[in-house]
């Protein structure tokens, strides 16, 4: 598939929203903006339950109470691996 590369420019609190996602989901800025855009146009996308909302907002606020926590993809990726 071909790519094209394009500069967008946010507003602030979108731009926070994009890294508070990648930060929890481990995904690149590309992948939430490109999901974003399909919803938007309406592709069908994962819609998460309400329990995986619930727990992506607990993440989400982990995160921005405690960010020392937060942990490289390799390291998590690792972890899931080894089964710890």
């Amino acid at each position: 598939m071909a790519v094209r590369k394009v500069a967008v420019t946010l507003p602030e609190e979108l731009y926070d929203l994009v890294e508070r996602a990648r930060a929890v989901e481990h995904r690149s800025r590309s992948e939430i903006i490109q999901e974003a855009i399909r919803t938007h146009f309406g592709e069908a996308v994962y819609v998460p339950s309400e329990d995986e909302r619930r727990r992506l907002v607990e993440a989400l606020d982990e995160v921005d109470a405690h960010p020392e926590r937060l942990r490289s993809w390799s390291e998590v990726r690792s972890e899931l691996w080894t089964g710890r």
